[in-house]
């Protein structure tokens, strides 16, 4: 199999090739038709997560060793499967749910391996699908896409997921009431493909990238658009007297998250989403006398990637912009995506 790998931290993948693994017990290989490409496999390569005041999370005391194969946004055709496999068959498609925990701990028996201790997510502490061969450690972890086009589908398993995972934390809301999405790259595409689905509120997306707003604005014509850089005093002036009942962070640093909660109205929602890491001091009284709530949202539930995938099916949502590439065009994708270039998704084929 062909595969692009990550052998150091901070240098650009490898290309290279290897035997075909061969599944054993209920293990699943897939010839991978399509995988994404995410701001999180940009972070792998780099090796760190920004906190702010010079300090970084590494990566490698998350769990994460080399080599690896990135890549968790997989769309696949089964080749072999296990000798405990049923009920699907060699030649079928599916989508590829990541987040893979590790069976045992409360938040994998609740059905949320996303939030599991111990975590096995593929591209991330095992082998993804930066390569023409994946090998899917249970057939459970596989969601039939239907007449879905590959490149169309393997993104939702991510990209689609976190936004529409947390855009349902940020409810629920009624049509006086605004939500503020800040973000109008990759994650903020899919959230203005979604929103409409969840709620009538009033919605206003926040970008320092005009082209960004421009084309999140032709998703919707009741979308409000602004540029973040004209400062909090503006942007409140749109979101009401009281402010913004929930506000979805998809950048998440340092500026963005002390603008989410200046923005809040009272009884308000501040989901933080992104990964561009930063740190942020709050008024602490503030959070009390405002009955504040402040959250965490990372990607989601195996139910959730279901749910997100009917709603896909019915045509209710409006295609995200999409651009193919080869496997050897990894790296410059992923330099590109670090100097804040791209609109919508760029999906990945191995085998072109």
């Amino acid at each position: 199999m062909k595969r692009a790998q990550l052998i150091d931290f901070g240098k650009p993948l490898v290309l290279n090739t290897a035997s075909d693994p061969d599944p054993k017990d209920s293990e699943v290989l897939l010839e991978v038709l399509a995988c994404g490409v995410c701001h999180s496999d940009l972070h792998i390569r780099e090796g760190y997560y920004e906190l702010g005041s010079g300090k970084k999370m590494w990566v490698k005391d998350r769990g994460v060793s080399l080599p690896l194969t990135p890549g968790h946004e997989v769309v696949g055709r089964i080749l072999k499967i296990g000798s405990k496999v049923v009920g699907v068959s060699v030649g079928e498609r599916f989508l590829v749910y990541p987040w893979i925990g590790c069976n045992a701990c409360s938040e994998c028996q609740a059905d949320l391996p996303h939030l599991c201790a111990s975590p096995k997510s593929l591209g991330v502490y095992q082998d993804g699908g930066y390569s023409d061969r994946i090998l899917v450690p249970d057939q459970k972890w596989l969601i039939p896409i239907g007449n879905l086009k590959p490149e169309v589908a393997c993104s939702y398993a991510c990209a689609g997921l976190t936004a529409f995972s947390a855009l349902k934390k940020a409810l629920p809301l009624s049509e006086k009431e605004t939500l503020v999405i800040i973000g109008a790259g990759g994650l903020g595409f899919f959230a203005a493909q979604i929103v409409r689905c969840l709620t009538n509120a009033n919605i206003i997306f926040l970008d320092v990238d005009s082209d960004r707003l421009k084309k999140i604005g032709e998703f919707d014509s009741s979308f409000q658009t602004m540029n973040s850089s004209v400062g909090e005093a503006e942007i409140r002036k749109c979101t009401g007297t009281s402010g913004a009942k929930s506000v979805v962070d998809f950048v998440n640093n340092s500026e963005t998250a002390a603008l989410a909660f200046s923005l809040l109205s009272k009884n308000g929602k501040q989901i933080c989403v992104g990964l561009f890491g930063g740190e942020v001091i709050l008024q602490t009284p503030i959070i009390a006398l405002k009955n504040l709530k402040i959250q965490g949202s990372y990607t989601g539930s195996p139910i959730e990637l279901m749910e997100l995938l009917n709603l896909v099916s019915s045509n209710r949502l409006l295609p995200v912009p999409i651009h193919l590439a080869s496997l050897n065009d990894a790296n410059s994708i992923l330099d590109s995506m670090a100097g804040g270039k791209g609109l919508g998704r760029t999906v990945l084929i191995p085998t072109s």
